[in-house]
């Protein structure tokens, strides 16, 4: 910031006047006018030559900077033109110098044209719209004919005016570029090139703040924001120029510009007042329709764009009265609010009046025409403070963003903490669950199984009625028993094929002391989801069972055991070539009960049929995919 106020006043110091390092270089201080009566027309090119003589007597000796006054009574009927001639004549050393001279007017200023002559040529003319001529852009005008001719002596400023609207020139500058090239650029970028940039830049601002903002919200800063960097925006095209008609009419370039300081003073008092959290409808209302009225007046098809210019003045009287009963309400407010930044905006608004009052003041001629219009660059203040209250605002929500998620991000943490927690007591109670369930099978399966056959064993002993044949048959299948019980509590991950591998090895010794010769033929079986260790058991028992009958029942001297799948069910089938099913059917024993009752529970069929080459086929069919689980 120090190097940019540095660079700015810088430019200033160099805007207000040119270093005269060289003794050719020197500030035409007076000059001679003449006045010439006003014509009935419009504005037509200047002539590239004065054919015709300027008459020698009414020339007036003027000091420059030089005005002439503006009239406020109402403007003429009828177009018309009046032609005010301003003449220099260069010394006798500017004109014999060798060293090229070029002539350097700060500014002129005019509702018309203006055209330079040097000996009756045309070396220079305004361009564009006679209203929106250019006026604030400085004048650089090389002396030296470019056909190496004699450099001209007298020097004549024609300037085309609108009767009523006055006119005015600066001093004039003649000499080395060295000398005056620093003033010229100085004024070149603050008269016309800085004010447009500075818009420019809040326009972005503006644009990347609204893109942050969301509609609904109580909010408003950024689309003030937005609309005020537009009105400015506007506005600077006002000291501009000059306005090419190609791209927008006279009238409604004049219309924008004019009436755009009106509303962008209103906005910014509106932005105030929000700022300060206080709201006065009727005093925006008022504003509003002030505005209102002074817009709807100046409407292009209501009034031509002279029209316009001359109303300016009534447009910019209408702003000053709305600010000058605005500014004590706002800086009352601004203090009572004990905001430092609403009372620091509110200061900027009070210091922007005196400078509106200067601009006015030098547009009607009332000042130098050499100082520079100072309001465009206090509302570059206005915007610099608003972009900082709005980026502050902006870092703040995202202050509070941040502090949401870490608020958030922690919440989650604990809420995943506890979930985490009542997630391990789940499996924790599952776990349990798991536990009392096999307990409870176990039990229930040693008490009806094993329990049952040393009950019996036991109670045939006491009796006397039990043999060492017959004890040894009933501990053996006691042993059998436990040892299906234990292999169930295998992890088999849903492998038949592996549960009836681990049952043929542990009834293989027992087959073979019955005589059996057995033959396995089990194809590759899908994984069976349900095949829990209740599950399994079921199945052990099941198979257990139908192969006991046919060392028991069946006399059969081979045993087949096969398993093979489609694509709902698995088949595990124990065929053997013995006695066959009896021809009368007899009452289910308890083991036949017991198969059936243990293949219902794994959703099952069990069922018997006899083979065409004798004996019999037992056939139990399970499901493919899930079962109901029953326990053992």
């Amino acid at each position: 910031m120090r190097y940019l106020a540095l660079l700015a006043l810088t430019c200033l110091l160099g805007a207000c006047g040119a270093a005269a390092t060289s003794p050719l270089t020197r500030a035409l201080t007076h000059a001679e006018l003449l006045t010439l009566p006003p014509q009935a027309g419009t504005f037509t090119p200047p002539p590239p030559r004065l054919d015709t003589p300027l008459p020698e007597t009414g020339w007036t000796p003027v000091t420059l900077p030089h005005s002439l006054p503006r009239d406020v009574t109402p403007l003429e009927h009828g177009p018309s033109v009046y032609t005010t001639w301003y003449r220099f004549a260069l010394d006798a050393a500017q004109q014999q110098a060798h060293t090229p001279l070029f002539l350097y007017l700060p500014r002129w200023q005019t509702v018309g044209q203006v055209a330079l002559y040097g000996d009756g040529s045309l070396l220079w003319r305004s361009r564009g719209d006679p209203v929106w001529n250019g006026f604030n852009r400085p004048v650089w005008v090389p002396l030296d004919p470019l056909d190496g001719g004699p450099r001209p002596a007298t020097l004549l400023l024609r300037m085309d005016s609108t009767p009523g609207f006055g006119g005015g020139i600066t001093r004039v500058w003649v000499g080395s570029e060295e000398d005056l090239i620093w003033s010229y650029r100085a004024r070149l970028v603050l008269q016309n090139l800085l004010p447009p940039a500075i818009a420019v830049v809040y326009l972005v601002l503006a644009l990347f703040g609204l893109s942050l903002w969301r509609p609904g919200r109580s909010e408003w800063l950024a689309p003030l924001f937005f609309i005020a960097s537009l009105l400015y925006l506007v506005r600077v095209l006002h000291f501009t120029g000059p306005l090419d008609t190609r791209l927008v009419s006279s009238a409604w370039f004049g219309w924008l510009t004019v009436n755009s300081v009106g509303w962008l003073v209103v906005v910014s008092l509106v932005f105030n007042f929000w700022l300060c959290r206080r709201r006065y409808r009727l005093m925006e209302r008022l504003m509003l329709l002030g505005m209102l009225c002074a817009t709807l007046a100046t409407l292009p098809g209501l009034a031509s764009s002279t029209t316009t210019a001359a109303l300016a003045n009534l447009s910019y009287g209408l702003v000053l009265l709305m600010t000058a009963i605005a500014i004590p309400l706002l800086l009352w407010t601004a203090v009572r609010g004990r905001d430092r930044l609403a009372l620091a905006l509110a200061c900027l608004n009070i210091a922007g009046v005196p400078l509106a009052v200067h601009d006015i003041l030098l547009m009607n001629y009332q000042l130098s025409l050499e100082r520079l219009y100072l309001h465009i660059y206090s509302v570059g203040a206005f915007f610099l403070l608003l972009w900082y209250i709005l980026n502050r605002r902006f870092q703040e929500g995202f202050r509070a963003m941040e502090q949401g998620q870490l608020l958030l991000t922690r919440t989650l943490a604990a809420r995943e903490a506890e979930l985490a927690e009542s997630y391990r007591q789940l499996r924790e109670i599952e776990r349990r669950d798991v536990l009392t369930g096999e307990r409870q099978r176990l039990m229930q399966d040693m008490h009806d199984g094993l329990g049952a056959s040393l009950t019996g064993a036991l109670r045939m002993i006491e009796h006397g009625q039990c043999n060492n044949d017959h004890l040894g048959e009933v501990l053996r299948e006691c042993i059998e028993a436990l040892k299906l019980t234990i292999d169930s509590l295998e992890p088999v991950e849903a492998d038949l094929g592996l549960l009836l591998g681990t049952l043929r090895f542990r009834m293989q010794p027992r087959l073979e002391a019955a005589g059996l010769s057995v033959r396995w033929h089990i194809e590759a079986l899908p994984p069976l989801a349900w095949l829990t260790p209740g599950s399994a058991l079921h199945v052990l028992r099941v198979v257990q069972e139908a192969i006991t009958n046919v060392i028991k029942h069946a006399q059969a001297d081979t045993l087949w055991l096969s398993a093979s799948a489609n694509a709902d069910s698995v088949q595990v089938q124990i065929s053997d070539n013995g006695i066959g099913l009896p021809a009368q059917p007899v009452s289910s024993g308890r083991g036949l009960t017991n198969m059936r009752h243990r293949a219902a529970a794994l959703g099952a069929q069990a069922a018997w049929t006899a083979r065409p080459e004798g004996g019999t086929r037992f056939t139990l069919t399970l499901p493919a995919h899930s079962v109901a689980q029953v326990p053992a």
